[in-house]
């Protein structure tokens, strides 16, 4: 348990300092190239920024389309997905049924919490 925690932290501090130690070396090519201090940190911080938002984004599109959640379902584009078009994608019609049949059979039953009486 303390050698899990140990190593942990040594392994966050080692991270750090190999972060810090590339965030230096990019500021001192910028610094080369003419750049101020100043400059070349907002910039290699802006950049960071920014390809870390361009990733985001790339991962959940793609997070997205291997979850099938970009599959155009109505093809014909009028604007009810019809039995065809859910055959197609590989649905079940039948279990969509099913669930509306149980639903109908519980209000006909009544819910056990319901008073039989009434």
């Amino acid at each position: 348990m303390s050698e899990d925690i140990c190593f942990e932290a040594l392994f966050e501090l080692c991270a750090w300092i190999v972060i810090h130690i590339l965030f230096e070396i990019g500021v001192a090519v910028l610094m080369s190239m003419g750049y101020s201090r100043m400059e070349a940190e907002g910039m290699l911080t802006s950049s960071v920024c920014l390809l870390i938002l361009v990733l985001a984004a790339v991962f959940e599109l793609r997070r997205r389309k291997n979850l099938g959640k970009s599959v155009v379902l109505d093809t014909d584009g009028d604007g009810e997905i019809s039995e065809e078009e859910w055959a197609a994608a590989g649905q079940d019609q039948q279990e969509e049924e099913s669930i509306g049949d149980s639903e109908d059979n519980s209000e006909e039953v009544g819910e056990w919490w319901q008073d039989k009486e009434s």
